[in-house]
């Protein structure tokens, strides 16, 4: 993989990185494969694990490639293989420390684990920064229930955190921060669609919020 750091790519960062390190060409993913990262994401399958599946699917495509064939050319077609690492993950075969617990600890686990990362961000910081973190803190639930209730939460942080982020950046700079990430983004083919297309923007813009130092979340716990 890259000589960065894991722990400094987000999720869809180095799912992507990955994938295209794989395919030795791009330098992004097309909006419809970062739709399947973020699902990916949402279910809590883990970054290595997909990892994995990529690389076990990119081996066995490629044996069984008849000479002069291309290789795959999306994540997509690398899917069925993630998905079969992931069941034999949570059965216990296979896996960095076993199989998963239960949806409930799982939930518990991330929730922890968001609280936990928000307050030493907000003691780490000062001024409207430490203030939004602690505002994004309060936007978690008491209790976990569902993973999928968690993964809201977590949306929710963020998306309040990218928010306060963007209201303290100079007038010029937040004026150009849209342009950038459509311009990251490339046109949106007929293909894609129109919620695929808006979460590639989004993808761009919270990779520009972690740039700046900022938390996020998702991808983080």
């Amino acid at each position: 993989m890259s000589l960065i750091p894991a722990g400094s790519l987000s999720y869809p960062a180095l799912v992507a990185e990955y994938f295209l390190q794989l395919r030795g060409t791009g330098l992004l993913l097309s909006p419809l494969d970062l739709e399947l990262v973020a699902e990916w994401e949402r279910r809590g399958v883990p970054a290595a694990v997909v990892c994995r599946g990529m690389r076990r699917g990119w081996d066995d495509l490629s044996r069984e490639r008849p000479p002069g064939a291309a290789p795959p050319r999306s994540l997509r077609a690398l899917r069925g293989f993630v998905e079969e690492e992931w069941r034999a993950y949570r059965e216990g075969r296979v896996g960095d420390g076993g199989a998963p617990g239960s949806e409930a600890e799982a939930a518990r686990g991330r929730l922890d684990a968001a609280r936990t990362v928000l307050a030493e961000a907000a003691a780490a910081s000062t001024g409207p920064r430490r203030e939004a973190y602690r505002e994004a803190a309060s936007l978690l639930p008491g209790e976990a229930g569902s993973l999928h209730e968690v993964e809201r939460a977590l949306g929710a942080a963020d998306d309040l955190l990218l928010h306060r982020w963007i209201l303290t950046l100079p007038r010029p700079e937040r004026g150009a921060l849209g342009p950038r990430c459509r311009l990251l983004a490339g046109d949106r083919t007929r293909r894609a669609r129109r919620s695929a297309y808006r979460e590639t923007l989004r993808t761009h813009l919270f990779e520009a919020a972690r740039r700046a130092g900022i938390l996020c979340l998702r991808g983080t716990v």
